[in-house]
């Protein structure tokens, strides 16, 4: 019990006392002995308050507080005869104050005394006075039940103060962390917001239900929006997002990352904006999805220099191909005009058809360059595609290859979207270059195979191979090693096949052939 505490209830115990004292049979003046007794008990509660606060934890200390209140108490009723009034409850009051001092090991030991007191003051008034008379054998049993019942009571009621202030400790323990997870938790939500809203690439966030949850500045910039408007919105309700929800709704589905995407969206100011896009599937704790994770990148800077470096090539090209034109063509026109000026000058049949056809054959090396060139610098148009079989195609090609051994096997549904003009030539420039390339024992085989987004289309031959030193060289334009060959018919082929959106692989080595490998879309859009 703290000083305070007990201090008060001393001084309620010594009103009691003088008030009973007040009202005995002696009465309470200043002259009589009882005055005495209750004035030094009011002084050693004065006393008390110069003990320090330490002493009173001290059950020895406070035993002998409860102690000097029961030589006080008997003092004051055996000066007063006070033993035939209700006098004897003050020590019902001590036992009560000296149980929430202590347990019932404090308790029990002041009820003895007072026991050992009472029943001595009350022979001491009544010496002829018998155990079993109600003065003693109720009174004194009294004390101790008292001395039980406030001492369950104080350590119940100790006990349930001691629990509350545990879980006020620990509330206020919790409450304080609470309110240090919630900082960070709020801190880490303002750093990881600068961080997104630094990333120079654009960052869009959707819960599954399409819900928009996070967009950075930059994302709102390549789609021309504000960021305000965005936030807490549904992708599905603004209809230029709809192909980028389509690709989200196809990460999540798929539940597998998507990289490298381009696709074109439509901003605010209705201007059609290409877009490269990498996409996350994103799942909460317990691995269930929950959303998206988009990053965007404007490719409109990319795509210009892009144009910008195709027409610094087809420039270069052009500058070569007038070079390469004039010297290509400047022969076979030389001897047009040599042969054209000497059939004036014969009548000799013999000399006139060998003249003839030397005439015609610089014609059609002149027409060769020129379907060439006009094949390379043509643009593939989109309004003539259709179905084509390239099993059917392959065999079509190579059915009139003389003195070399064709295989074709894999899938007979090898079927594209495009034109068969541009295609025919995509594969006729690389069965030519194989059927070129071989000297003893021809042979090629085809072999078809199909992949969720590819038809693949393997050519392999076992001629001379190329060199490491070629190879770089490959499909640049204009670069043969043959002496009456355009250079053109690999670059036509790679043209082709990115007209088609599409790609191709060449692996040779010298003496062991070479394998072409091109790779045609499953579908295009129309």
């Amino acid at each position: 019990m703290q000083k305070r505490t007990l201090l008060l209830l001393r001084f309620v115990l010594i009103l009691s006392t003088i008030l009973v004292m007040t009202y005995s049979e002696r009465d309470l003046n200043i002259a009589s002995p009882g005055y005495a007794v209750a004035l030094a008990y009011f002084i050693s509660n004065l006393a008390l308050y110069l003990i320090p606060e330490t002493k009173f934890a001290v059950p020895a200390v406070s035993f002998a507080i409860f102690l000097t209140d029961l030589v006080a108490v008997s003092l004051a009723i055996y000066l007063s005869q006070g033993i035939q009034t209700d006098f004897y409850l003050i020590f019902f009051l001590i036992i009560f104050i000296a149980s929430f001092a202590q347990d019932i090991r404090g308790s029990i030991p002041i009820a003895i005394v007072a026991s050992i007191v009472y029943t001595w003051l009350v022979y001491r008034f009544n010496p002829g006075v018998s155990l079993m008379d109600s003065a003693i054998l109720i009174k004194v049993p009294f004390l101790f039940i008292v001395s039980l019942i406030s001492s369950y009571w104080a350590t119940a009621t100790r006990r349930e103060i001691m629990e509350r202030r545990k879980l006020e400790t620990s509330a206020r323990k919790l409450e304080d962390e609470v309110a240090r997870i919630t900082a960070e938790e709020t801190e880490l939500r303002r750093y990881s917001e600068m961080v997104i809203n630094c990333v120079a690439s654009g960052v869009i966030v959707v819960k599954d239900d399409g819900t928009i949850t996070t967009i950075n500045p930059e994302a709102a910039r390549v789609l021309g929006v504000d960021q305000r408007d965005l936030t807490g919105r549904n992708i599905k309700s603004t209809q230029s997002l709809d192909m980028l929800w389509q690709k989200m709704a196809q990460a999540m589905n798929t539940n597998r990352s998507m990289e490298r995407l381009q696709i074109s969206i439509r901003n605010a100011d209705n201007e059609l904006v290409p877009i490269g896009l990498s996409l996350s599937p994103m799942h909460s704790p317990n691995t269930e999805l929950s959303g998206c994770v988009g990053i965007l990148r404007d490719l409109t800077e990319v795509k210009e220099l892009e144009r910008k470096l195709q027409h610094a090539e087809r420039l270069s090209y052009l500058g070569k191909m007038a070079t390469w034109v004039a010297h290509e063509i400047r022969n076979p026109l030389t001897a047009i005009d040599g042969f054209s000026q000497l059939l004036s000058y014969t009548r000799d049949p013999e000399k006139i058809e060998a003249f003839s056809k030397e005439i015609h054959r610089g014609t059609r090396r002149i027409n060769h360059i020129i379907e060439d060139i006009l094949t390379f610098a043509r643009t593939r148009t989109r309004s003539g595609a259709v179905e084509i079989d390239l099993h059917r195609l392959m065999t079509e090609i190579t059915e009139d290859i003389a003195n070399v051994r064709v295989f074709i096997d894999g899938t007979a549904g090898a079927v594209v979207r495009g034109e068969e003009e541009s295609l025919k030539s995509l594969f006729t420039n690389i069965i030519t270059n194989s059927v070129e390339a071989m000297d003893k024992d021809p042979k090629i085989v085809v072999r078809f195979s199909k992949t969720k987004n590819w038809i693949v289309t393997e050519i392999v031959d076992n001629g001379r191979g190329i060199s490491a030193e070629n190879m770089q060289n490959l499909i640049t334009p204009f670069f043969t090693t043959k002496s009456r060959g355009t250079g053109l018919g690999l670059a036509i082929v790679k043209k082709i096949v990115d007209d088609y959106q599409g790609k191709i692989e060449i692996k040779s080595e010298e003496g062991k052939g070479t394998t072409c490998r091109v790779y045609l879309p499953t579908q295009e859009d129309k």
